[in-house]
């Protein structure tokens, strides 16, 4: 088990560790489980559905990455087909995902 140095420890003070916790077992698959969420809505204009676009774009760009995820490319086709392009917001917010995972996962681009 990995530790980790507290923060405040004084100097001359040993220094105190605590022992790093193991990632919660859902937090594994969260890119599957915002995915799903993101697939199975369907493009509404309301704003309880710009909401809840927003928040699941703001997730899964602060979600880890580092273990992999789902099908990154039916999670971007979706995420475009669900923001109307007159609400700039979203259409930025898209952006930053689509840029954030092909940065984070070094996904290649082809035309």
């Amino acid at each position: 088990m990995a530790a980790v140095q507290v923060a405040g420890s004084l100097p001359g003070e040993p220094t105190r560790e605590v022992p790093r916790e193991s990632p919660p077992p859902e937090q594994s698959s969260g890119f599957r489980c915002l995915s799903a969420r993101l697939c199975a809505l369907r493009p509404d204009d309301s704003s309880s559905a710009r909401t809840e676009i927003h928040l699941l774009f703001d997730q899964l760009i602060s979600e880890n990455y580092s273990e992999g995820g789902g099908d990154v490319s039916t999670l971007l086709v979706q995420a475009c087909r669900l923001v109307p392009l007159n609400q700039n917001h979203l259409v930025s917010k898209v952006s930053q995902l689509i840029h954030h995972l092909l940065n984070r996962l070094q996904l290649p681009v082809s035309g």
